[in-house]
């Protein structure tokens, strides 16, 4: 199956994010009471970021209301931009542009689902975000 047939293509999750996810996952099984207070600092991890990006890009994201495409972040660089990502994120001044709507076709159908997009930037960083919260809820 692939993207032409309208369906997205599902990554194997890396070994490092698997080992934080089953920490986090075993952590909130075994003390329902804990309380996470610093999730965030698993957020703007390189390989968490790397992951979220390769999500997306495996998804075919599309330009958002920054008009950035895939294409242009990797001819400027994947690794150059991540890089650029990962200290918004750490010193938290990163600010989300806004949402673009647009109508998404349905696979075998006349009619169109309306969707939100972002830039590619907070695709990333939403993804990113709920990589490691995810086995913790």
């Amino acid at each position: 199956m692939t993207k032409e047939e309208g369906l997205t293509i599902s990554l194997a999750t890396p070994e490092s994010i698997q080992k934080l996810q089953t920490a986090l996952h075993d952590k909130a099984k075994k003390s329902p009471d804990f309380r996470f207070y610093s999730l965030y600092d698993k957020v703007y991890r390189k390989e968490v970021l790397t992951y979220a990006y390769a999500c997306g890009k495996a998804n075919g994201g599309v330009a958002g209301v920054d008009n950035q495409t895939l294409e242009d972040i990797e001819a400027y660089g994947a690794e150059r931009w991540l890089d650029e990502l990962m200290p918004e994120l750490k010193d938290r001044t990163y600010q989300p542009l806004a949402v673009r709507r647009v109508h998404i076709p349905k696979p075998g159908s006349s009619t169109e689902n309306p969707e939100k997009t972002h830039d590619l930037r907070p695709y990333c960083a939403y993804d990113d975000a709920s990589l490691p919260v995810r086995p913790a809820l």
